[in-house]
């Protein structure tokens, strides 16, 4: 039975990372200069050299070993039993929209140096004449599309390569032909898009022959930014008739979705972003429909034009692919706002309540918390604190600003880790000289600690790094309540017994005393007032009496709010 030979180069680029196929060669000497260049290059990795060979009549590969260098084992090869089946078997199915991605991945520096789209590339004689004379552009998008193929499905990149070939000059072939015997459909001149989609669908009903009449519309626009336009007319002139109208909107959601498929494109949908946070906002705006947006104002009219369109239930496949496109942008590490740590906090915490509300099967909720998880871990660097922090006034706004922060990050590891910058400030010796030897009075600056520890509380760190926080807060007033003796000097007071008490109790109850040692201390000194000599003596006299209701009323609200 007929062989075909080839050998494959695996690497590892050190002890921790997974054997990968870097490449095949047609050669053996070939193959074994690779793997010692890779040697030289990765000097903890490994590499191994194998012979595939591949039997016609059994199906089956057989892999040898040829070559391994390297500290570690490749282990045991066994037969790749892959069929190297593609999930394209005829020039048709090269303009569905998975393989017009790949086409798209593969030949993107072509298709921008064009400005041309996959769809025109596979209806255009004209342009399948200039990709194939642009040297090693094709054979090079075949053997990227081949070995992905091949690491995917166990098969051998030789027998994937011969048949994307295949598959390839099929299509090819068909376009030569159809434009040779002139039945690729052509644009006639002076007519709208109605006329022409409803004709092509009353006479012929194929996607290839409208696809072809677009792709001849098509040629006269060079530019991205032109061709957006031509394909917006035509989602604005679609045929009356429903059946006509949804064959010709498909094609024209086809093409648009191509076109947004480059930056170059995007960029000609989108206009001139400031920052990656005008960027985003924009495309939210068109994944949302929402076309009179403010963010669009300084946008070209196609984006506004586009988000009306999707606003009116049209283009999903258009708004899938935004979609995918805004993940991508938010998963990027550049900053939004990289003027302004503040703007960037505001603008992130907008974005992630935006799109929540908005999210659905083409902007999935998990994806959307995965990408502002990362994002929220950026704003936690430490150049990011510093700047934050840099115009603060006094450690008290420190402190506020960081837990300010605490309400605009997503991910328990995130708040952990914020929660570790606050635990720091509170702990550094600035921030106990402000509160407790600072200007201000000591009853301001405990208010100031109660108000931080209602908000921890509030907030959504990990039950640790809350309880600790708190802790922390009410060790800080305890500090405050020590040096000054503020509740020395109530308890201690000329004022009646009870009045003393109460007073105490309404330091708490206002929320003048962070909870836990400060506010028993409070409560213990209260109660040995009420207890006491002179306090029994009051509670029985006839004015004592509401004093003691009152008492008993604010006992009761602060055991409430504990």
């Amino acid at each position: 039975m007929a062989e075909d030979v080839h050998y494959e180069v695996f690497l590892k680029k050190n002890e921790k990372s997974g054997w990968a196929l870097h490449g095949a060669c047609k050669e053996r000497d070939e193959s074994i200069k690779v793997a010692h260049t890779l040697l030289s290059q990765y000097k903890s990795g490994s590499v191994r050299v194998t012979k595939e060979r591949f039997n016609n009549g059994e199906r089956t590969f057989r892999s040898v070993p040829i070559f391994e260098g390297g500290a570690e084992a490749f282990g045991q090869i066994k037969d790749k039993t892959g069929d190297a089946g593609l999930p394209c078997f005829a020039p048709d199915d090269l303009s569905k929209g998975h393989a017009r991605d790949t086409i798209r991945r593969s030949l993107t520096g072509w298709f921008e140096r064009q400005q041309a789209l996959p769809m025109e590339l596979l209806h255009s004689a004209d342009l399948v004449e200039k990709l194939e004379a642009s040297g090693t552009e094709l054979q090079h998008a075949v053997q990227k599309v081949a070995v992905a193929s091949a690491q995917d499905n166990a098969a051998n990149v030789q027998t994937v390569v011969k048949q994307l070939n295949d598959l390839v000059q099929m299509s090819l072939n068909r376009i030569y032909k159809d434009a040779r015997e002139d039945r690729l459909q052509t644009y006639p001149k002076g007519k709208d898009f109605a006329e022409v989609a409803g004709a092509i669908h009353q006479n012929d009903a194929r996607g290839y022959a409208l696809r072809a009449a677009m792709t001849d519309r098509l040629k006269t626009a060079k530019k991205y930014g032109d061709k957006l336009d031509l394909l917006l007319e035509m989602a604005d002139t679609l045929p009356t008739d429903e059946a006509a109208r949804e064959f010709a909107h498909d094609e024209v959601d086809a093409f648009l979705t191509d076109l947004i498929g480059f930056d170059a494109g995007r960029d000609a949908l989108l206009g001139k972003c400031n920052d990656l946070g005008e960027t985003v906002i924009r495309l939210t705006c068109l994944y949302d429909g929402d076309h009179g947006a403010e963010a669009l104002g300084m946008a070209p009219r196609a984006a506004k034009r586009m988000a009306q369109k999707i606003g009116d239930g049209d283009l999903g496949e258009c708004r899938t692919a935004i979609a995918q496109v805004l993940l991508k942008e938010l998963e990027k590490p550049k900053r939004l706002r990289p003027s302004s740590i503040r703007e960037e906090i505001r603008l992130a915490r907008d974005l992630a309540q935006k799109l929540v509300m908005s999210a659905d099967a083409a902007l999935p909720v998990d994806r959307l918390i995965k990408a502002f998880t990362s994002r929220s871990s950026r704003l936690l660097q430490p150049e990011a604190i510093d700047e934050l922090l840099r115009y603060a006034r006094d450690p008290n706004e420190e402190i506020d600003l960081l837990l300010g922060l605490e309400e605009n990050l997503v991910g328990e590891g995130n708040k952990s880790k914020l929660a570790g910058y606050v635990r720091s400030t509170l702990g550094a010796n600035k921030t106990e000289t402000h509160f407790v030897r600072g200007p201000g009075k000591p009853l301001e600056a405990l208010s100031q600690l109660t108000a931080h520890q209602a908000r921890v509380l509030r907030g959504t760190y990990p039950e640790r790094d809350k309880t600790e926080l708190a802790a922390a807060l009410d060790q800080l007033g305890l500090k405050i309540l020590d040096t000054t003796n503020i509740l020395c000097a109530v308890e201690k007071g000329p004022r009646p017994a009870l009045d003393r008490a109460q007073a105490l109790l309404k330091l708490a109850q206002a929320g003048a005393l962070p909870k836990g040692e400060c506010l028993r201390d409070a409560q213990a000194r209260a109660v040995r007032l009420i207890k006491s000599e002179m306090g029994l003596k009051e509670a029985q006299s006839p004015d004592g009496r509401p004093k003691v209701q009152q008492i008993q009323q604010l006992m009761a609200q602060i055991n409430t709010a504990a």
